[in-house]
């Protein structure tokens, strides 16, 4: 069948790219023409008028190395997404559809009520895929809206869109609350994120595609016994910190994608707060310590609580960062086999949501 995904795989963050790429890589396996639809509104173009428009002014340098690593992600995409023809707006969407069998929103924060808000400096509904044919199966897949409860004017957009899914499945218990409260009236699935689909060996191809990268040891920029950060929201003040409790560290920031997945599997430890490097830590069995956010980013912690508290793992996330009470859980030990098979009974719930709406297109 034909399959369109519509997700972030154009942002600059390593877990948003790998998660479009995880998706789309399983689906392929399993034999069908499954695409990303080259979703990515104008707005968010790295040119003069949106430095300008985006109140990009005060952080130039910041907008200029942003702009450098989506060359680098951009030569992942290149590489390794299959993409349709570049939409920039919903207008083109509606206008001139992919044509599919199936359409799936998600994964991650693609129902956030600001991407539903402001995503084209407006309300544009297109991750709750109001364009294409009625005929069209449209799906959620682990879906989430990075807050645990809708602003009320973003509610009454969204309420007029969320049954536009035929299936919905979400990646934090609290997205299945959310889900409700703005009326969808169907059955609701708690999946994992798609990089988790198909366990560690999924990423061999990337690694393998760049000479230094495929070993153990010597590849990516942590050598053994190296401590790798990986901190997201303005927390890189930490990195000194860290270094002072845990000697050198190794930012993961700036690098390729392939570097990132290596240096977080050839890191003896890593602290982050990030959802996505903890997955990979999880996935490289490399011990970790996941920090939650604050203030108005605090609505996306459910997504480590979520996943860490199946794997009995959540006592390894700390509210902030403490040096002793990192140390503590770095000196604790964690049964990779007992996590391994938990994280294999999670990922076979996303691959039966994902036989189940297959077969519910036929």
């Amino acid at each position: 069948m034909k399959i369109g995904i519509v997700t972030f795989h154009w942002a600059v963050n390593y877990g948003a790219v790998l998660q479009a790429y995880a998706l789309q890589d399983y689906l392929r396996g399993l034999g069908h023409d499954a695409c990303l639809i080259d979703y990515k509104p104008y707005n968010r173009d790295h040119n003069l008028k949106n430095f300008v428009l985006n109140r990009k002014l005060p952080h130039p340098f910041q907008y200029v190395r942003e702009a450098f690593k989506d060359r680098l992600f951009e030569d992942f995409r290149r590489d390794y997404l299959v993409r349709t023809k570049r939409y920039g707006s919903l207008e083109e969407l509606r206008h001139d559809p992919p044509l599919c069998d199936i359409y799936i929103s998600g994964s991650d924060q693609v129902l956030h009520p600001r991407t539903l808000m402001r995503g084209e400096r407006r309300p544009a509904p297109v991750y709750m895929l109001d364009f294409g044919s009625e005929n069209i199966l449209r799906a959620g897949y682990a879906v989430s809206f990075g807050c645990t409860a809708y602003p009320p004017e973003a509610a009454e957009v969204a309420r007029k869109y969320i049954n536009r899914f035929d299936l919905l499945s979400v990646r934090e218990k609290t997205g299945a609350g959310v889900a409700e409260s703005l009326g969808y009236n169907g059955r609701l699935w708690v999946v994992p994120d798609p990089t988790i689909l198909a366990g560690a060996s999924v990423y061999d191809r990337i690694l393998s595609g760049v000479p230094g990268l495929s070993g153990k040891s010597g590849g990516g920029d942590v050598s053994e016994g190296g401590t790798a950060t990986y901190l997201l929201h303005g927390k890189d003040s930490l990195n000194a910190v860290i270094e002072k409790d845990f000697g050198k560290t190794v930012p993961l920031n700036g690098c390729s994608i392939a570097q990132w997945i290596a240096g977080i599997r050839n890191a003896s430890r890593l602290v982050t707060n990030s959802f996505h490097g903890t997955v990979f830590a999880l996935l490289f069995h490399v011990p970790f310590v996941a920090l939650l956010e604050t203030g108005a980013a605090a609505g996306m912690n459910d997504r480590f609580t979520t996943l860490l508290s199946r794997l009995g793992l959540e006592g390894r996330i700390l509210p902030d960062y403490d040096g002793r009470r990192a140390g503590e859980i770095f000196a604790s030990g964690i049964d990779w086999t007992a996590v391994d098979s938990l994280m294999e009974d999670y990922a076979r719930e996303g691959r039966d949501f994902i036989s189940m709406l297959l077969s519910a297109r036929g």
